[in-house]
């Protein structure tokens, strides 16, 4: 299972819900870079429509955080989420930064019950020794245990996206833009692909891992 691969690297697991604790992690990292989706600031984050992960090392010492949350769209598309969030998240506060209206084909019609998954960072270096993947997956699982969603999403960086990471860890469907700027705010990237996996693609990605784990146990 992915979680015995991460434990084999001598890392802890621990889940969350406390997004107050999430920001107090996240600060203490090197990236340091807690996106406004995870912060308490921005949202009400409870364990109901949301939750974190962070692994440690033996000296309890943070080396990868994610976190996951879902919203219920089903009076509306993920497009016309991002119309309304990024406006009052970006827009609002920053008047120089400008939202466009031209975001990823598929997210005009992506409705329901939709995860985002995202604030993904691991220690470097813990990167290049094969922690990467399960890591993430074990997110895509947790997402699929829990909320058995209709679209668990992320918006990675084309470099990413084209070098295959996204399909590695268990994306599935890539659109190369995600949300559209036209004055995108300084820490926001311009050129995001959206990536995402159907509910099916979930339980298809559950079931290889099951294969693979009963094909090589160790």
């Amino acid at each position: 299972m992915v979680r015995s691969k991460v434990e084999r690297e001598g890392l802890v697991l621990k889940e969350s819900a406390d997004f107050a604790l999430f920001e107090k992690t996240v600060r203490a990292t090197a990236d340091k870079y807690l996106m406004e989706d995870f912060s308490p600031r921005f949202f009400d984050l409870h364990g109901s429509s949301a939750f974190w992960v962070g692994a440690y090392d033996h000296l309890g010492h943070v080396v990868s955080v994610q976190a996951c949350k879902l919203d219920d769209l089903r009076d509306r598309s993920l497009a016309d989420h991002w119309q309304q969030q990024q406006r009052r998240i970006f827009v609002d506060p920053n008047p120089q930064a400008r939202l466009g209206t031209e975001h990823a084909h598929d997210a005009y019609h992506m409705r329901g019950r939709i995860v985002y998954h995202g604030n993904l960072w691991l220690r470097r270096d813990m990167r290049g020794k094969g922690v990467a993947v399960p890591l993430t997956q074990l997110g895509f699982l947790l997402s699929l245990l829990k909320w058995s969603p209709d679209y668990h999403y992320g918006l990675m960086s084309s470099k990413s996206a084209q070098r295959g990471f996204g399909i590695r860890i268990g994306f599935r469907r890539f659109v190369p833009r995600g949300t559209h700027w036209n004055v995108a705010p300084g820490n926001i990237r311009a050129d995001d692909w959206l990536v995402y996996s159907t509910r099916s693609d979930l339980y298809t990605l559950a079931t290889s891992i099951l294969r693979t784990c009963d094909e090589d146990p160790e």
